[in-house]
């Protein structure tokens, strides 16, 4: 009831065509001078030397639409002349909290149009524990739910993933929900999934039946990352001029390198496993993604001299942080306004923001993992047994057509005793190249020569 009040509330004093009441206390209208209209002449000629009155106006915003949908209202906004779309976006943190909205989201509509979704309750305040899946997921896999209680897919195919968050902000949440999610289509043999914990192999240990490899030490980090660069290059050779993007099959899956404190690889190892680390993910990242090798990464600290890769990570997702410069260094900049990460509680552990495609901001949770939901997951969904994966994709390069294939099974070795009936051939004995009558004269008569005559 509450809700509907605050919404109905609002509605009025946004009134129609125009912001008149929110307008000038949130910066979206403004004062103009206007000079007073003498319409007849009979006022101009008994005060014909009066200065021209001013009178003080305000020029708003034009309201377009207001929406009220479930725990949400969506209201539309066209700029006033002078005003732009930065304008209206810097005015929604004032906005939403004018309407005592719980959170908001903003997006450009167009060069003029913006569209402000303010949700009036919280969705999202209630921790939620995960469901074991069911579907085979490859391209997107759910994740948890929205500030507006709808599903959370998180895309993945052609996508590389940092989520960066303080100790304790609800990583393990969105590890579990990627990996966990494509659990049924790692059975399936459509995603296999390398996994890279430092914390000593804890985080990972508790699945490791998905995994196809697990490393838990620097060293062995850089073993998963040669293997999985030796993928990109073999499916890279195969995919020229025919694919522009890989499309997972059970004979070519989608490989998920899944790593777990990636500080520890990239800041706080010995200086050549560092550089050499950066070298091979700097490759992953910049041609895996198309060739169907894609990064899910978390980290604690998003500084440039922690993780400077952070730039070739095509999504990003930012759980609690500490600063607003850590805030616009994961989301961008102008990010701290309209997805205030720094601003979450610790005591909602998996809540974050993400930047959709159209580069709006939207408040998300992820569902809780507990362990034994984990260790459940990858015993029901174990990762088939691979002696070699990139030996895998090579044979795939080699036997890519049928014929080849069938020319391979038709194929039948030849028997002992016809190899043993065969003998060498004798070698050739060398000829004396045959000289002309005329020429043997002339050989004859040089002088010095040390062919003798028998020779000629």
């Amino acid at each position: 009831m509450g809700c509907r009040t605050s919404q109905a509330g609002l509605v009025a004093s946004l009134g129609s065509p125009s912001l008149v009441d929110l307008g000038p206390e949130c910066g979206l209208s403004v004062q103009r001078d206007q000079r007073a209209n003498w319409s007849t002449s009979a006022l101009r000629a008994v005060a014909p030397r009066r200065p021209a009155a001013r009178s003080t106006v305000w020029v708003h915003p034009r309201l377009c639409s207001v929406t009220a949908r479930g725990v949400t209202l969506t209201v539309t906004v066209r700029a006033r002349t002078g005003q732009t779309v930065d304008d209206l976006e810097n005015a929604a943190p004032a906005l939403a909290a004018a309407a005592s909205a719980r959170s908001f989201r903003c997006r450009a509509l167009s060069p003029s149009t913006v569209e402000y979704v303010l949700v009036m309750a919280d969705r999202l305040g209630p921790v939620r524990a995960a469901s074991a899946p069911a579907d085979v997921l490859v391209d997107a896999v759910p994740v948890g739910r929205r500030q507006d209680g709808t599903r959370w897919l998180l895309p993945l195919t052609g996508r590389h993933t940092l989520v960066v968050g303080c100790s304790g902000s609800g990583k393990g949440s969105i590890f579990w929900g990627v990996c966990g999610g494509l659990a049924p289509a790692v059975r399936a043999g459509l995603v296999r999934l390398w996994g890279v914990d430092l914390k000593r192999g804890v985080e990972v240990g508790m699945g490791r039946h998905l995994f196809t490899d697990v490393a838990t030490t620097p060293a062995q980090a850089l073993e998963v990352l040669r293997r999985l660069l030796q993928v990109v290059d073999e499916r890279g050779h195969r995919m020229a001029g025919d694919t522009r993007l890989h499309k997972p099959t059970s004979a070519d899956p989608l490989h998920v390198l899944a790593i777990d404190e990636l500080a520890v690889l990239t800041a706080y190892a010995d200086p050549e496993i560092r550089k050499e680390a950066s070298r091979l993910l700097a490759e992953v990242l910049t041609q895996g993604r198309a060739l169907g090798v894609i990064v899910l990464a978390c980290v604690q600290d998003p500084r440039k001299e922690v993780i400077g890769l952070r730039g070739l990570f095509t999504q990003t997702i930012a759980l609690r942080l500490r600063s607003a410069d850590e805030t616009r260094m994961v989301l961008g900049d102008g990010a701290a306004a309209l997805a205030p990460a720094h601003r979450i509680s610790p005591s909602t552990p998996g809540t974050a923001w993400v930047i959709e495609e159209d580069g709006s901001a939207d408040r998300v949770r992820a569902d809780f993992w507990p362990d034994d939901l984990v260790r459940n997951v990858a015993t029901t969904h174990p990762a088939p047994y691979v002696s070699d994966p990139v030996e895998a994709v090579q044979l795939v390069d080699d036997l890519g057509s049928e014929a080849q294939a069938a020319a391979a099974d038709d194929f039948e070795p030849a028997s002992d005793a016809s190899v043993r009936a065969r003998r060498p051939r004798t070698p050739r004995q060398s000829r004396t190249p045959r000289r002309s009558a005329a020429s043997a004269p002339s050989s004859a008569s040089h002088a010095g020569s040390d062919v003798g005559p028998e020779a000629a």
